[in-house]
C-alpha cells in the first residue's frame, strides 16, 4: 500500500461521514451526520440501510456482524 487514492464518493445521501466499516464479505458501510447508514457497492452506488426514522441521530460508528446478521450503530450521545 502506497497511499494512492483508488476511489472517492460524494453522494447527497451521506453528509459528514464519521464511521466506516468493511464487512467480512467486502461490504462498505458508512455512517454520518446525515443521520443514516449507507452501503456503498463496487460501482459507487449507495443504498440507505438505516436512517433517522429508525432512531439514528448523528451516528459515529457502524459494524455489521456476519455471525448474527445484525447492524450495530453507535449514536452520538
Amino acid at each position: 500500500m502506497d497511499g494512492t487514492v483508488l476511489s472517492s464518493l460524494q453522494d447527497p445521501a451521506l453528509r459528514g461521514p464519521t464511521g466506516v466499516h468493511v464487512s467480512e464479505t467486502g461490504q462498505l458501510l458508512v455512517c454520518g451526520h446525515s443521520h443514516n447508514v449507507v452501503q456503498v457497492d463496487g460501482e459507487g452506488g449507495v443504498v440507505t440501510l438505516a436512517s433517522k426514522e429508525d432512531g439514528l441521530i448523528s451516528p459515529e460508528s457502524v459494524y455489521y456482524s456476519a455471525s448474527t446478521g445484525r447492524l450495530i450503530v453507535g449514536n452520538h450521545n
